[in-house]
């Protein structure tokens, strides 16, 4: 029982070392309650053995004593008729009985006193017998209480082989839920990281075109600029070597004419291109997706269906509200 326990102490500690935080309370539980039972069964294996051995000791006492102290009864005594009386009835006389049994006036015989003399052995011999039945008996009540212990044992080896095959069982599935919740996690979080670098990618690329097209169109804006401005300086100097000519010429109030008249065309050209560069500008965004294309389509349409349709609409509400004479 106590090799048990150890056992039982060894692979306690084997569970404790490999299982999780969770399930050492659970393991703890059941081996204090298998610790228990054997504690109790080795406290009851020790009371019991102490009883035999007290027992034991008083049987010994028991046997030696009666050959030790039973005292020989004195022939002067036992004057009294052998055949009324048995052989365990001789032994059984106080001494305050002395005095009676001396009046008694017995003849002495040797038949007597072999009979005296036989006595004691046979009592002695019947005295064996009686301890030898109580010492088999007890030997037979120990051997029954040992297979009842024996029985009591399988019992509980088999209850803790059977709590030990569901803790490792309990550990097995526990084991199994660990490493699929960390196969979940690891998934999870790979979703997750794929997800931030691919957020990331797009960011930059998104970063990347809008610095790309507002180069572009910063670009297209400054070119425009420049090839206006190289135009209105080569108007400009055509205008002055226009005005030069016509000054130097004799027709020079026509030349001079001309050069205004060329001004005023250079001003509304001018005017002209900066009016489409403002309607431009706020077209473009207009048609910068194809939602905003549909939309404006879809503006200008329904306003030049009402503008051809204008005329038409008012005259048929004059008709509505002036009838004719």
């Amino acid at each position: 029982e106590k090799a048990n326990r150890d056992d039982n102490l060894s692979t306690y500690v084997e569970l404790v070392s490999k299982a999780d935080r969770e399930k050492a309370p659970s393991i703890r539980q059941a081996f204090e309650r298998i610790n228990q039972r054997s504690s109790a069964n080795i406290a009851h294996l020790e009371q019991r053995l102490q009883d035999c051995l007290t027992q034991l000791k008083r049987l010994e006492q028991k046997n030696l004593s009666p050959a030790d102290s039973s005292p020989s009864p004195p022939p002067q005594t036992l004057k009294v008729n052998v055949a009324h009386q048995g052989p365990y009835n001789m032994f059984k006389f106080r001494p305050t009985e002395a005095p009676l049994i001396e009046e008694c006036s017995i003849p002495e015989s040797p038949e007597n006193e072999s009979i005296i003399e036989a006595a004691p052995k046979q009592y002695l011999e019947e005295e064996a017998k009686k301890k030898l039945q109580e010492l088999r008996s007890q030997i037979t009540e120990l051997k029954e209480y040992h297979k009842v212990l024996d029985s009591q044992r399988n019992k509980l080896d088999e209850a803790w082989k059977a709590d030990k095959k569901q803790i490792m069982e309990l550990l097995q599935e526990e084991k199994k839920r660990h490493y699929n919740l960390e196969i979940q996690v690891n998934d999870a979080v790979q979703l997750n990281l794929n997800e931030i670098t691919n957020l990331k990618h797009d960011l930059a690329c998104t970063e990347e075109k809008m610095v790309y097209q507002s180069y572009e169109r910063s670009r297209d804006v400054w070119e425009v600029l420049d090839s206006y401005q190289t135009r209105l300086a080569k108007l400009e100097q055509q205008q002055q070597a226009q005005q030069q000519e016509a000054m130097e010429m004799p027709q020079a109030s026509m030349y001079k004419l001309y050069g205004q008249l060329m001004n005023l065309l250079l001003t509304i050209a001018a005017i002209i291109l900066v009016f489409f560069s403002t309607i431009s500008a706020f077209i473009v965004p207009l048609l910068h997706t194809r939602m905003r294309a549909v939309s404006t389509l879809l503006v200008i349409t329904i306003i030049t269906l009402a503008w051809n349709y204008f005329h038409d609409i008012i005259e048929s509400e004059w008709k509505t509200w002036l009838p004719s004479s």
